[in-house]
């Protein structure tokens, strides 16, 4: 473990401050969920995806979306790709483009070929980001060489609320 050189008291309430720099150096956001456990030597935090404990079956409909139907399909968390259609697309980071779409809660389609994704190139996007309860867990983005057709939005939705569901049980 690091030693930050930063000591804070615990509050009457048990609460402590995590120091901004650390909050920016480890990209925590406001609201955002830790997760608290206990190792050998203290206490730990540790940013919580609630889409983690699903990426096997987010992974399995991605890679059943591309195999059955040709849809590319990336699932993110806050953070990162954590389901993809291919091995070679989970590697991506949440850009500032779809953290706006995160962040407003807003379901985005291109008119014309664009660059969401720089990894990728010039495509039509369908954007849905996945809200579970009130919280903002992910976002969901088809991209095509093609304009995005009405089968895409529904299958995509349907993704998204089957995600929702299975999420919402826990």
């Amino acid at each position: 473990m690091k030693d930050t050189g930063v000591i804070r008291k615990i509050d009457e309430l048990g609460r402590i401050v995590i120091p901004k720099e650390i909050r920016r150096t480890l990209g925590i956001r406001d609201g955002e969920n830790l997760e608290i456990f206990v190792s050998s030597n203290g206490i730990c935090l540790q940013k919580h995806s609630r889409l983690l404990n699903y990426q096997e079956l987010a992974n399995k409909l991605c890679e059943i979306a591309y195999d059955i139907m040709n849809y590319s399909i990336l699932i993110f968390d806050r953070e990162q790709v954590i389901a993809a259609f291919k091995n070679e697309f989970k590697h991506i980071l949440l850009n500032t483009k779809l953290l706006k779409f995160l962040e407003n809660r807003e379901t985005y389609e291109s008119v014309y070929k664009e660059n969401i994704l720089s990894e990728i190139e010039e495509s039509y996007y369908y954007v849905i980001p996945l809200i579970v309860s009130t919280d903002v867990v992910g976002v969901l983005v088809l991209f095509s060489s093609q304009p995005i057709t009405e089968e895409q939005k529904k299958f995509l939705n349907f993704i998204n609320k089957l995600l929702i569901n299975k999420i919402d049980i826990l």
